[in-house]
């Protein structure tokens, strides 16, 4: 009877698993080749990242053998990963480039190109990028950044029409038109800078639209507040964000086009209610005061949201902006009674206080998730 080499599989069993080679040699990480379901790949990533940093802090494993363990399993970014992530960053970066540049081209010579030249140089682009982006096809990246950079020159050229023939059309008209025109594209891309694009050319409109064209915690200050619409429409992106997540080819596992929606949200939130606290905003009628109590509400939730998402950068964000809303609260309870250096001195305290409080719930949380992963 033939004696079977260390290591070696048998071949009636081909369940595919990782097996052991050597005695003394330790485990080698092999990639399984039957794998499941990519939630089913990404939660044995994130407790075997979980186990390995564990036998790493115990001294049963080394350092550099727990490195290695990791890159094997897809946990941290080998070569390739590297390369392919600047390769998409330094591809988009450059299409905003271009895209910036041809605007800027056309303006800087304005007075010396005749129409017809600024027309065709636009269209010709715009008609070579979506052609570009059809050939490639947007299941590649090369595919999606071309028409991503045909969406751009799209709201170029209609920002261009309008200049041109004078059409009288109001600011927030341009940015709509340029959504609607592009919405087409958008869904086809499955591209979550698309998705942002389209996003943020919706808070322009709404925002032009309203007269409250400026930075939100500023209008706050001043005794304004952001209108009750860009919180609304931002809260129904959160939601499709999160619906969306699945379905997009790239920024899934970053989460990109949800936490940016979710940022939108809560600086809305934190701008509406420094305006309620702090300034004038505070009158209004029944509606401003829901709207409020409503945003609130949503603050308090995504706490709970984002636990059962177990978003631990958004959770972050939203202690960030409960702690801004607090301590606008308390600066005003103190201004409202004898203000001096001690308000400053409790502010400040208050300030501390909560972030460390925010800063050690973080962690437990965070080890707390690990436990349960591991």
């Amino acid at each position: 009877m033939e004696q079977r080499a260390a290591g070696s599989q048998d071949p009636s069993r081909g369940n595919g698993r990782p097996e052991r080679a050597g005695a003394g040699t330790g485990p080698i990480l092999r990639p399984c080749p039957h794998g499941g379901s990519r939630s089913a790949l990404s939660g044995g990533r994130d407790a075997l990242h979980r186990q390995l940093i564990e036998l790493a802090r115990r001294k049963a494993l080394s350092a550099r053998a727990a490195e290695e363990g990791l890159r094997l399993a897809a946990v941290l970014p080998d070569g390739p990963a590297w390369r392919r992530f600047l390769e998409h960053v330094c591809a988009y970066g450059g299409a905003l480039a271009c895209a910036a540049g041809i605007i800027f081209l056309v303006a800087f010579n304005w007075q010396e190109w005749p129409p017809i030249a600024k027309f065709s140089l636009l269209q010709a682009l715009l008609a070579a990028a979506a052609a570009g982006a059809w050939r490639l096809g947007t299941a590649r990246p090369a595919g999606r950044v071309a028409l991503l950079f045909a969406m751009i020159l799209c709201g170029a050229l209609l920002a261009y029409l309008g200049q041109h023939y004078q059409t009288g059309a109001d600011s927030y008209q341009l940015f709509l038109a340029w959504g609607l025109v592009i919405l087409p594209w958008v869904a086809a891309s499955r591209s979550a800078a698309a998705w942002a694009l389209l996003l943020v050319l919706a808070n322009l409109a709404v925002q032009l639209y309203v007269g409250r064209f400026s930075p939100f915690l500023l209008a706050a200050l001043d005794g304004g507040w952001p209108h009750p619409w860009l919180f609304w429409l931002n809260l129904a992106a959160v939601a499709a964000a999160e619906g969306l997540g699945g379905r997009l080819i790239d920024g899934g596992r970053l989460r990109f086009l949800p936490r940016l929606a979710g940022v939108l949200v809560l600086a809305a939130i934190v701008g509406a209610l420094f305006g309620a606290i702090l300034g004038e905003a505070r009158a209004g009628g029944i509606l401003a005061w829901a709207t409020r109590a409503v945003m609130a509400l949503v603050l308090a939730g995504g706490f709970l949201f984002y636990q059962w998402r177990r978003d631990l950068p958004m959770l972050t964000l939203c202690c960030l902006a409960a702690i801004a809303v607090a301590t606008a609260g308390l600066a005003r309870l103190l201004a409202e009674g004898d203000p001096g250096e001690l308000s400053l001195l409790v502010v400040g305290g208050f300030l501390i206080a909560a972030s460390a409080g925010a800063a050690a719930w973080l962690r437990r949380l965070q080890a707390r998730w690990a436990g349960e992963a591991a």
